[in-house]
């Protein structure tokens, strides 16, 4: 399962540059699922809710035509991204995974 996260998190993180990796990753973390009772379940629905507001973001910024929307929406998401690699590297719970940030 670290191996799997890594690799989330790897695509998450060139998401961030560009966009096809975020959605790479997105499909990569409900095609292989949660690993239930371990820690790396947590990171992985940290993972989850990080692709699903990013997305929301992305949508709601272009179709609405506000940059401002765009622009929070990417700085929230690097702010989870760079959570996510201190859990990981730290191979640690993460507390409570679906909070704001």
């Amino acid at each position: 399962m670290r191996r799997r996260v890594l690799w989330m998190n790897l695509l998450f993180a060139a998401g961030l540059a560009l966009i096809l990796p975020w959605f790479a990753a997105g499909v990569l973390a409900h095609w292989w699922g949660p690993a239930r009772g371990t820690f790396w379940a947590t990171q992985h629905a940290y993972a989850v809710r990080t692709f699903w507001v990013g997305v929301l973001g992305l949508v709601g910024g272009a179709v609405s035509g506000l940059w401002p929307i765009l622009v929070l929406a990417w700085l929230w998401c690097a702010a989870r991204v760079t959570r996510q690699w201190m859990f990981w590297e730290g191979e640690d719970w993460v507390a409570d995974p679906g909070r704001f940030l």
